[in-house]
């Protein structure tokens, strides 16, 4: 607390009475102040300079500290995206070697094979059911794959159903001689030989009867004799080999210079095929 401004005046003023008390000077022009008078003045003016005058006190308000609010990041949810699998396109894979041709049945050309071991995209059927139209595995484009040997795995519901398209118009002379009569390059051999001879083979026709001679150089050890069909695109019959092999065969024309087909011999199956002309030999050679 300050000490107040106004005290040593007033000491002062109360030593200048007390003086002119004591010189008995008039402090009024009007009257002279009793003894009682004086006492009081006297006291009053002691009391009034003892007195201390106090500022009043300030009150200062301390400012309540304001609360900031604790931020709480919001959370942006990701969104689960649910994946929808793609369907699994069918395949087809066989249990022995096939051809694929542009149509269903040999008077369809050939146009490709699936093998054993090999597999290929299914994209229709045929609307009886007896084929399978698949991406052909040699070349670009499509072509029908019999199905008696042939195994589809996936969906194969929606599958559009194809109509055969129109019969080939031959452009080869449809005659049994046209087609096989002649000298060929021949194989036979099991259709995964990794190494085969290749042989010649001579074959003449008699209205539909088919012979043939397979030789190794000059020592020929097979005949063949067979029923040439009515369409000349094949031949069926029986053969002889060595001095006690028998069995059956049949052979498929592929154009006019390339025939594939089989020959049995005791329980195996062996590839027979064939070239002329520089057409070679067709791949796969075996046709069930």
């Amino acid at each position: 607390m300050k000490e107040s401004r106004f005290k040593p005046c007033l000491v002062l003023f109360a030593l200048m009475l007390i003086a002119l008390q004591g010189c008995h000077l008039p402090i009024s022009s009007d009257e002279e102040l009793s003894v009682d008078e004086r006492a009081q003045t006297s006291v009053a003016l002691t009391l009034a300079v003892e007195e201390e005058v106090e500022e009043p006190e300030v009150s200062v308000e301390v400012p309540t500290p304001t609360i900031t609010d604790t931020l709480v990041p919001s959370i942006t949810l990701t969104p689960t995206i649910t994946l929808t699998p793609t369907l699994e396109n069918p395949m087809v894979s066989v249990s022995m070697n096939t051809n694929c041709r542009s149509g269903p049945g040999k008077i369809y050309g050939y146009i490709g094979a699936l093998l054993v071991g090999e597999s290929a995209e299914v994209v229709g059927q045929s609307t009886d059911g007896q084929y399978w139209i698949i991406k052909n595995p040699d070349h670009p484009g499509e072509c029908w794959l019999w199905g008696r040997y042939a195994t589809v795995t996936g969906p194969t519901d929606n599958l559009p159903e194809y109509t055969p398209p129109p019969t080939p118009t031959p452009t080869l002379t449809p005659t049994p001689a046209f087609y096989w009569e002649g000298e060929w390059s021949a194989r036979i051999a099991p259709e995964d030989a990794v190494f085969s001879l290749v042989y010649s083979m001579t074959v003449t026709v008699d209205g539909k009867d088919f012979y043939a001679v397979v030789c190794a150089a000059s020592d020929c050890f097979m005949n063949a004799t067979g029923t040439i069909s009515d369409d000349n695109l094949s031949v069926s019959g029986t053969y002889s080999a060595f001095v006690d092999q028998t069995g059956v065969f049949e052979l498929y024309a592929l154009g006019m210079d390339q025939f594939q087909g089989y020959i049995t011999q005791d329980a195996d199956i062996l590839g027979w095929c064939g070239g002329r002309g520089g057409a070679g030999i067709p791949s796969p050679c075996l046709k069930p």
